[in-house]
């Protein structure tokens, strides 16, 4: 959801023709640098200061709200108000990377009364909508919606499609996350615009996504687009429609990124066949009503045919759910995949993968923190922050291998192939990191964790005779162990290997450790890892 939030902030910033373009790199900044002591406390120095604040976002959000607040100050200064907005604007965007939503709502509050001041109604629409995206971030639905809506006005009001098809397609996205059962939401935000209904939401969320659509369809914006018919074919499949889910999706794969495209071919595949059982299911069920006409004409075959159906019905219904409750219980431990093969007879399983991407997650002094506390209260506590891992792993398409104690471990890339499992990996990773920054228990003990990440080739497979369990070996899943073991509280500590291997992706900045002694490997250079996605008006 953060990522996708992110990539709308973009959209939304970058649909008015502002001046400031985006600097990247550290030979720009260097450039930049060199150029401000020349500079005079005049209108090029602020020029100098807007794009160090920007340029350092990316790489560094503490030094780009430093420079942020020397631009502030020097354009106070020379009372030079839109380059004052500018600056707010910016360090709001700044404190969203670091996740000071409270911070960054301030900033563009200020911004946003500039404008209002001096008429910026393109620049106006912006903030609302990037507010609206902040309240998002926060669970705050109805700000977000309201700070959304209040964007769509203007847009109309300016005619600027591609900010109006934006606006419609973040209010599509908000309206399908209401609908996804794990949302929580506080019963004081219920209003006209927020609900629990879930048909509700998902009706709101495939309008104002077709809405989105249609526009970008006429501007001719392909990427968002094909983003906003993946949002559509979800919502249209939770809503049990089928035909329209797959038609949706179909359109989506068309655009989307040619990376991705074995993951879409499989997903139509899937609604496709789907769509093949319904209407298999709607004929079978004519021929029952043939037969049952049959029968009435019929009357002497028809008691001894309802006799010997009714029978059949029973037996096939209790088969039925027993061979349900026991692919149940084997999907709950295995792969689907895997499960299938099992059931097919096929055992041992071992399976080589060139390439795999390992996650392990470990909580900080668990043992420590947890020797006097009830069972009980123990159990819970690991369940609820292993739930939420679970969901995170699911959401980049992670397989979950086990846990050990206080323990995670799960693996991208196996046992389906994803060519782009360091980036998945290195996604769940982050995300939680994110999660447990603050995260407290329900007694207020603080839990840190530390993560490890590596890649490489793997041999997995299923184990053992009557507690079946599918498990990988290699040295990337020793190497993972290891980057964990050594890692730091609150850090993502990857290899070397790691790192050259999801450099492709250009999403990830990274903080070099040096080489440290890693037991059982010798000396290794390390990274720490962090995200540096974030937009900018």
């Amino acid at each position: 959801m953060k990522k996708i939030l992110l990539i709308l902030l973009a959209l939304t910033i970058t649909t008015i023709n502002l001046k400031a373009e985006k600097l990247q790199g550290q030979a720009k900044i260097d450039s930049l640098l060199a150029e401000l002591p020349k500079a005079k406390g005049d209108t090029n120095e602020v020029n100098l200061l807007k794009d160090l604040s920007y340029a350092y976002y990316t790489i560094n959000p503490d030094k780009g709200i430093e420079y942020g607040e020397q631009g502030l100050k020097l354009a106070k200064d020379i009372d030079w108000k839109k380059y004052e907005a500018d600056f707010y604007n910016r360090l709001a965007i700044n404190n969203t990377v670091k996740s000071n939503y409270l911070k960054a709502l301030e900033y563009f509050s200020k911004a946003l009364k500039i404008y209002e001041e001096l008429g910026k109604k393109k620049e106006r629409a912006v903030i609302l909508g990037n507010m609206g995206v902040v309240y998002m971030y926060q669970s705050d639905y109805s700000k977000a919606i309201e700070y959304y809506g209040k964007a769509l006005k203007i847009n109309k009001e300016l005619g600027n499609k591609s900010g109006v098809a934006t606006n419609l397609g973040n209010m599509g996205e908000l309206y399908l996350a209401l609908s996804q059962d794990s949302v929580s939401i506080n019963p004081n935000e219920l209003n006209q615009y927020v609900s629990l209904n879930k048909d509700i939401n998902l009706n709101s969320s495939i309008e104002y996504s077709l809405q989105a659509i249609k526009i970008f369809k006429e501007i001719g914006e392909l990427n968002y687009r094909s983003m906003f018919l993946g949002n559509l074919a979800e919502a249209y499949e939770l809503k049990g429609d089928l035909n329209k889910s797959y038609q949706a999706y179909k359109e989506h794969i068309k655009f989307k990124d040619s990376v991705f495209s074995q993951e879409n071919n499989d997903k139509i595949a899937a609604l496709e066949k789907a769509r093949e059982d319904d209407l298999k299911q709607k004929e079978i069920e004519k021929q029952k009503i043939r037969i049952a006409e049959q029968e009435k004409r019929e009357q002497l075959i028809l008691y001894f045919s309802i006799a010997i159906v009714v029978l059949m019905a029973v037996v096939m219904f209790v088969i039925y759910r027993l061979l349900k409750r026991s692919d149940k219980l084997l999907y709950n431990v295995l792969p689907v995949s895997i499960a299938n093969r099992l059931k097919k007879k096929e055992h041992p399983i071992s399976d080589y993968f060139t390439q795999a991407s390992i996650v392990f997650i470990d909580i900080v002094n668990f043992t420590e923190l947890s020797k006097d506390e009830d069972p009980r209260r123990v159990v819970e506590a690991l369940n609820k922050i292993f739930t939420k891992y679970d969901s995170i792993a699911n959401k980049y398409g992670l397989e979950k291998i086990k846990t050990i104690g206080d323990s995670y471990m799960a693996a991208a890339g196996i046992p389906e192939v994803q060519y782009d499992n360091t980036h998945r990996a290195a996604q769940m990773a982050l995300e939680v990191k994110a999660m447990m920054e603050d995260y407290q228990t329900a007694d207020g003990t603080k839990i840190e964790v530390r993560i490890g990440l590596d890649c490489g080739p793997v041999v997995a497979g299923v184990i053992g005779e009557n507690k079946f369990i599918y498990d990988m070996w290699s040295d990337a899943v020793n190497t993972a162990s290891r980057m964990e073991s050594s890692s730091i509280a609150g850090q993502v500590h990857v290899s070397e290997r790691f790192k050259e291997a999801v450099s492709e992706y250009e999403v990830f900045d990274y903080v070099e450790r040096g080489e440290i002694e890693i037991k059982g490997k010798g000396k290794m250079k390390t990274f720490f890892m962090g995200s540096k996605e974030v937009e900018v008006v």
